[in-house]
């Protein structure tokens, strides 16, 4: 049965202006610049500006005997059916935009003539005639040279090039260009030559041999990068090795120990290694570091230029002030232009518009509105976002005044809640300038990520460094193991136990388990693995 019931619900909504304030927050400096620039393109009346065309403009208006309303006045105060009466300026500006509406009309029925000396909305979106050019992206770019990538060959392109220089038979170049298609990303081949010879033959309608699939692979392993397509790390370093010189006497060495004691290599069993080989532990070492500077993965030495050079934009520069007590916060905004409501608007109906005619339309009027309104709350959420920026990184340097003083050993713990409370915001909006954000500072560029960090306690009475019983932050934490592991004895390397004893020594209250998990993170293999011949 249906019922009618009333209920009453509180639900927090974001306005289009607010959405639009948000995702500019969140644009790092270089993506800010293409939105900025696109934005110009979409909107006629926004463009940029210069000091020396403000003071133009300032001097121009001066000398005007009777004040010109601003255009929002112009298109909010014009309704259908106003009756009331109005202030003087304000029926001379309802004057101004009545022409501009008998203009537009008369525009629309001229369209097709060849000679014209009025403009229309149309005409001032799209002419390129000085006085009234819309910004366009040739034009915003004339002083913006990009700089040129230089051109590169892929991964796989380069091995084609190669197949086909080997003055095989056709029938094998189809095969070994089934083979290459066939590598990953790391340079190895994991698909088994069975399948290959079935693919291929029925791709080219020949039938392939497992002799002939494996000869071709052989061939395919020994172009440049040596080792590509092997079927595990055990055939890349070997391939690597033959292709060597013969008159490497160490080389020999290395090949016994891929071939016949490659468990024992990779497990750092070098006791093993010499009594198999017949040598003493000492002899192996030249062998071993010829084996270490092998490349374990062929297929990441070659790649795109794109993909493989990242460059990273500072959004903020962090300077010490000349008397060494403070620090001065710039805002990198040298790509990003001052930005106003186009100065054309106001020609194109304050002189540009018939003396009679027709009104303009309700189209027409509705895009005047809405354009105006979207650059108002365009150049708004822009100041906006800076003024944002600017406080979270000044907190950011209040709270980390330590670090930007003495380093990475001086972090302290912060979380986005901190910030969020300092200065009056909520927590999503730290997040939004935090991510993707970088800083130069005196010891490098970090993301703002960097500077938060969970909290490490430590405790006093041990006579170490950090034995004060504050909280430190983990990364500091980090990196003392990284210096622990870095001071170790090659032979006899530390285990995680050995490394929670001498941090506990010093102050630092971790479990063996949090400096299992900071040495994965770093990348450190366990202690067995990083015993090395001295």
């Amino acid at each position: 049965m249906l019922q009618l019931r009333q209920n009453q619900s509180l639900q927090q909504r974001l306005t289009p202006q607010q959405v639009q304030y948000l995702k500019l927050l969140q644009l790092p400096i270089l993506a800010l610049e293409q939105r900025i620039k696109s934005e110009i393109e979409e909107n006629p009346m926004l463009e940029e500006s210069s000091d020396e065309e403000e003071r133009q403009e300032q001097a121009a208006e001066e000398t005007v005997a009777e004040p010109v309303e601003e255009p929002v006045l112009e298109v909010e105060a014009v309704g259908e059916g106003a009756e009331e009466p109005v202030a003087p300026e304000l029926a001379e500006a309802q004057r101004d935009l009545q022409r501009a509406r008998e203009r537009e009309e008369r525009m629309e029925r001229e369209r097709s003539a060849e000679d014209s000396s009025e403009y229309s909305f149309e005409d001032y979106m799209n002419d390129d005639t000085e006085g009234f050019k819309t910004p366009t992206s040739r034009d915003m770019d004339e002083d913006r040279e990009e700089a040129p990538h230089a051109a590169t060959e892929s991964f796989l392109e380069s091995l084609y090039s190669q197949i086909a220089m080997l003055n095989l038979p056709d029938r094998y170049r189809a095969l070994a260009e089934e083979i290459v298609g066939s590598i990953d990303e790391d340079g190895y081949l994991r698909v088994p030559l069975e399948q290959i010879a079935r693919d291929a033959g029925v791709v080219y309608g020949d039938e392939y041999t497992l002799a002939e699939t494996e000869a071709v692979l052989h061939k395919i392993q020994k172009l440049d990068p040596a080792g590509v397509a092997a079927r595990d790390l055990r055939e890349c370093l070997a391939v690597q090795l033959e292709v060597m010189p013969n008159h490497n006497p160490i080389r020999e060495v290395a090949r016994k120990i891929i071939h016949d004691c490659f468990e024992d290599f990779v497990n750092k069993r070098f006791t093993a290694l010499s009594r198999h080989l017949g040598t003493d532990v000492q002899g192996l070492k030249p062998a071993i570091d010829l084996i270490q500077h092998l490349n374990p993965k062929p297929g990441a030495s070659i790649g795109d230029l794109s993909e493989s050079t990242k460059y990273i934009t500072a959004d903020f520069y962090i300077e010490r002030t000349a008397d060494g007590k403070g620090f001065t916060i710039t805002l990198n905004e040298r790509g990003v232009p001052p930005l106003r409501v186009n100065a054309a608007y106001k020609d194109l109906i304050r002189k540009q518009a018939p003396e009679h005619g027709k009104s303009l339309t309700p189209e027409a009027k509705d895009f005047i509105k809405k354009k105006f309104e979207a650059a108002k709350f365009f150049i708004m959420a822009i100041y906006q976002r800076r003024e944002t920026m600017m406080r979270v990184m000044q907190s950011i340097v209040n709270h980390q005044r330590g670090f930007f003083e003495g380093g990475e050993k001086f972090l302290k713990p912060l979380i986005y809640k901190t910030i969020a409370e300092d200065i009056g915001m909520d927590i999503s909006t730290i997040c939004r300038v935090v991510n993707g954000k970088y800083c130069q500072t005196d010891f490098g560029v970090f993301e703002l990520k960097y500077f938060f960090s969970e909290a490490i306690p430590t405790h006093a009475g041990t006579g170490g460094e950090n034995g004060d019983g504050e909280a430190v932050a983990n990364k500091v934490v980090k990196y003392r193991i990284k210096d622990i592991i870095d001071g170790e004895s090659g032979t006899e390397p530390m285990s995680d136990e050995k490394i929670v004893q001498l941090l506990n020594a010093e102050g630092f209250d971790v479990a063996r388990r949090t400096v299992a998990k900071y040495r994965e993170q770093m990348n450190i293999p366990v202690a067995r693995l990083r015993k090395r011949l001295v």
